[in-house]
C-alpha cells in the first residue's frame, strides 16, 4: 500500500471517528437520562471467555459503539415522547404544526425576533404585571373584583392611571422597586434562559424589569447595546439587519420619564393621540420589525396593549406578504373563551403554541425543545 493510501485511510477513519462521536455528543440529554436510569434499568453485560460477566459504563456509550441501530431507535422514541410532552399535545394537539413552522422559520437561517412580556419574569420571582396592578389598586382602596374584570377587558391603561393617580407615581416607582429588583429575583431561572444558542439577535422586550438583561449577563451572554422605544435613530433596525445582539425597551425605563410609556398620557406621547402615529419611533420601528421579521411573543398576554394595534394595521395592509407572527401563550380554561382568543389572534397574523393556565414550566420546555430541534 503506498503511502498516499495510507494517509487516505488514516482521513477517513479519522472522519469516520469525528463524525461518531458528533453523533454520540449531540444527544447529551438523553446519553444522560439513560446513564441515570431515568429512561429504565438498561445495562450493557460483557461476557468474558471464564464466564463471567463485566457491566460496561457509561450505558450511552456503550450501547452506541456497540448497537448502533437499537441505541438510534431508543433516541428517535426518546425524542417523540418529550416532543409530546413539552408540546402538550394531548392537550392542544394543534400545537404541533404551529411548531413545525417555528422550528423550520428558524431553521431556514430567517430572522425571528423574541417579543418578551412580564410572563417570562415570573418565574425569576416577579410578580405578574396583572397581578401587580392588582395589588397596587387593592392598596389604593380600589375593588379587586371590578379591577380584575377591567383589565381582563384590556382596560390597563385607564386602571394604571388611576393606581398612580392614587399612589403617586413616586410611591409607585418605589415599591416597584421592592417588588421587582434585589437578591431575591434570580434572573437564571426565567425562561428567557433558553434564548443563547437559539435566538441570539436582537429582542424586544416591554418589560421595566431586568430580569432579561442579567439572565443573559450571566450566561456570558450580554446585549451589546440596549435601546429604548422613543429613540429615534433607527439603531434597532440596523441591529436586525447586521445580526447583532441589541435590546428596544420598547416602553422604557420605570425611573427614566423622558422614555417611559406607563401612563395613559405617555402612551398617547409614545403611540399618538387618537390614533396611531407612524412619525413617531415607537409605531415606526414596530411596523417595520411586524412587516419585515417573524416575531415570537413570549410572557406576554397579548389582549390589549397598542403595540397590537401596530400589528392589526400592518397585518390588514399587507397580510398576503407578512411573515408569520408566533406566540408561547397560557390558554384560557374555557373552550369558548379559548376560541374567540384564538381568533382574534388570527386577526393579528398570530399562531400560538398553547399551554394551560398555571403550567409555568411550559414555556421553557417548549424553548428548549426548539434549541434542541433547530
Amino acid at each position: 500500500m503506498s503511502t498516499r493510501d495510507l494517509i487516505e485511510r488514516a482521513v477517513e477513519f479519522a472522519a469516520t471517528d469525528i463524525a461518531d462521536h458528533h453523533e454520540y455528543t449531540i444527544n447529551q440529554e438523553f446519553n444522560s437520562m439513560l446513564d441515570d436510569g431515568e429512561l429504565g434499568d438498561y445495562s450493557i453485560i460483557l461476557g468474558k471467555p471464564d464466564g463471567s460477566n463485566q457491566q460496561l459504563e457509561p450505558t450511552s456509550k456503550a450501547l452506541f459503539f456497540s448497537d448502533r441501530s437499537t441505541y438510534r431507535i431508543m433516541l428517535a422514541e426518546y425524542k417523540v415522547g418529550r416532543r409530546s410532552e413539552a408540546l402538550r399535545i394531548s392537550d392542544f394537539p394543534e400545537n404541533e404544526a404551529v411548531y413545525e413552522r417555528l422550528k423550520n422559520t428558524i431553521r431556514s437561517g430567517a430572522t425571528v425576533v423574541p417579543f418578551v412580556g412580564a410572563g417570562f419574569s415570573v418565574a425569576a420571582g416577579c410578580p405578574s404585571w396583572s397581578e401587580y396592578i392588582v395589588s397596587q389598586a387593592v392598596r389604593a382602596t380600589m375593588d379587586e373584583g371590578e379591577i380584575r374584570r377591567r383589565l381582563s377587558v384590556g382596560e390597563h391603561e385607564v386602571v394604571m392611571d388611576e393606581v398612580i393617580s392614587s399612589l403617586t407615581m413616586d410611591v409607585f416607582k418605589r415599591d416597584f422597586r421592592s417588588a421587582f429588583e434585589g437578591g431575591r429575583i434570580s434572573p437564571a431561572l426565567s425562561p428567557s434562559v433558553e434564548f443563547v444558542d437559539l435566538l441570539n439577535g436582537p429582542m424586544i422586550t416591554i418589560n421595566f424589569d431586568r430580569v432579561l438583561e442579567d439572565c443573559h449577563i450571566a450566561q456570558a451572554n450580554p446585549f451589546r447595546e440596549k435601546v429604548v422605544g422613543n429613540e429615534a435613530t433607527g439603531r434597532f433596525i440596523k441591529s436586525i439587519y447586521s445580526g447583532e445582539k441589541y435590546l428596544l425597551k420598547l416602553h422604557g425605563n420605570i425611573d427614566e420619564q423622558n422614555n417611559r410609556v406607563l401612563t395613559r398620557a405617555e402612551y398617547e406621547a409614545g403611540y399618538g393621540a387618537g390614533g396611531l402615529d407612524y412619525s413617531l419611533p415607537i409605531p415606526k420601528t414596530l411596523k417595520k420589525v411586524f412587516s419585515g421579521y417573524s416575531v415570537l411573543f413570549c410572557g406576554c398576554s397579548l389582549i390589549a396593549d397598542r403595540y397590537l394595534q401596530v400589528l392589526k394595521h400592518a397585518y390588514d395592509s399587507d397580510r398576503d406578504f407578512i411573515p408569520d407572527h408566533f406566540a408561547i401563550l397560557n390558554a384560557p380554561d374555557d373552550i369558548d373563551e379559548k376560541a374567540l382568543r384564538d381568533q382574534f389572534l388570527a386577526s393579528h397574523g398570530i399562531s400560538p403554541i398553547w399551554y394551560s393556565n398555571g403550567d409555568w414550566d411550559a414555556p421553557k420546555e417548549i424553548l428548549h425543545l426548539l434549541k434542541s430541534d433547530s
